[in-house]
């Protein structure tokens, strides 16, 4: 924090674009609330630098109203932010949930598949046992006919 602390919550920093509610003149003192007395505006309330005056009008002095209005248009484009981002996070969110929906589906088929290959597994030994079988007939009706016929 610098040499000339703020109250607490309240920024340390000029208002240097001169949007919202100043917190400091450019003097570095911490602006202060009044009410006008004046004919042309009774009641309103602004704010001003406590060094400020009208012979001296190189301090700050705004009115309270247009600091509010200046800042809730800035609350508005940081809520339209906000609403494009949780819209955005929303979609994304939908997204996952259906690449998830497919994943799952993609498990199930996987279970399946592996039930699949291991059916196909057996039936490949079974085969290569009748393959074996069918060579070892073909062997013996060989040497059979071999020791009759030979």
């Amino acid at each position: 924090m610098s040499s000339s602390s703020a109250p607490s919550g309240v920024s340390n920093k000029v208002n240097v674009t001169g949007r919202g509610i100043p917190r400091k003149c450019r003097c570095g003192r911490f602006s202060v609330m009044r009410i006008s007395n004046t004919m042309k505006n009774p009641g309103r309330l602004f704010r001003c630098c406590p060094n400020g005056s009208d012979e001296n009008p190189n301090h700050l002095f705004k009115w309270t109203n247009i600091s509010k209005v200046e800042e809730m248009k800035e609350v508005e484009s940081v809520v339209d932010k906000i609403e494009r981002e949780v819209g955005s996070l929303a979609k994304g969110l939908y997204e996952v949930e259906a690449i998830k929906e497919i994943a799952e589906t993609c498990e199930k088929d996987i279970v399946e598949l592996k039930g699949v290959v291991s059916s196909c597994e057996k039936e490949i030994q079974e085969l290569r046992s009748f393959k074996n079988m069918i060579v070892c007939g073909g062997l013996v009706v060989a040497f059979v006919y071999y020791v009759i016929f030979v």
